[in-house]
């Protein structure tokens, strides 16, 4: 019976025995594993009992003191005392219960326990990560946060949401190009429209004041411009000297 001690340290299953395990991740991420382990910490009919008496140091010692006179195996002895103490309310509280995963308690080489008792949260963990080692890992189920968004599908996501991001992108701005070649059109043609009227105006008064000055020297004389209209005109004495006899001249009034 000595020699059976030796294999409990193996059937303890623990969350640190699975590698990239995450207990808050897993557990807050598949509702389902809190609920089987909300059934099955309750179940004590997969209890194992010979660990039963080994977890509890008090049982591990009154088998001990009274095994050479009841000749019980820690099997036979903690289901006794499960049955008729351990499982009352004033002691089921307080006790370490080392429950079987994965196995049947009828064979210690086959089974693995997880220890339920005061304070859930390290039983909910090894049991997470014992369903993830059994069976969520099978199921395409992540067992932390990194393997989740590193996966094929994620990242499948991800490139699908920077294409579409990228094509949202690509879209703006042939927009904003498109509008502002129709801009730049726009302004071209008002300029042609604009710009043409212009240029026949200041042509038509340039060519039209050249034609006024250009008359008016030539009526007038040395560049006087409109303004000789303005000026008034009296009489103008015109003298055409005539040869005559006596060389008399004649004068002309005009």
């Amino acid at each position: 019976m000595a020699g059976s001690s030796e294999f409990f340290p193996q059937r303890r299953f623990q969350a640190n025995q699975v590698g990239g395990f995450d207990a808050n991740y897993y557990l807050n991420n598949n509702q389902d594993v809190i609920n089987n382990f909300n059934q099955w910490s309750k179940d004590y009919s997969g209890m194992h009992f010979a660990d039963y008496v080994r977890t509890n140091s008090d049982l591990e010692k009154a088998w001990s003191s009274t095994y050479d006179q009841h000749k019980q195996s820690r099997w036979q002895w903690g289901s006794g005392h499960w049955n008729d103490y351990g499982s009352t309310p004033n002691e089921i509280g307080g006790r370490i219960k080392p429950l079987v995963v994965g196995g049947t308690q009828h064979h210690p080489g086959d089974t693995r326990t997880i220890w339920t008792g005061p304070g859930q949260s390290q039983a909910k963990a090894d049991f997470g990560a014992w369903h993830f080692d059994t069976y969520g890992r099978n199921e395409g189920r992540f067992g932390n946060e990194s393997s989740w968004y590193m996966s094929p599908e994620q990242q499948g996501i991800r490139d699908a949401e920077v294409a579409a991001q990228l094509q949202e992108i690509a879209a703006q701005e042939a927009e904003a190009m498109q509008a502002a070649a129709e801009g730049a059109e726009a302004g071209r043609l008002a300029s042609r429209r604009g710009g043409g009227s212009q240029t026949l105006g200041a042509s038509g008064a340039a060519t039209f004041k050249g034609k006024g000055l250009k008359s008016s020297e030539n009526k007038r004389g040395k560049g006087r411009g409109t303004g000789q209209f303005k000026r008034p005109y009296g009489a103008s004495n015109l003298s055409i000297a005539a040869t005559g006899k006596g060389n008399q001249q004649s004068t002309l009034n005009l």
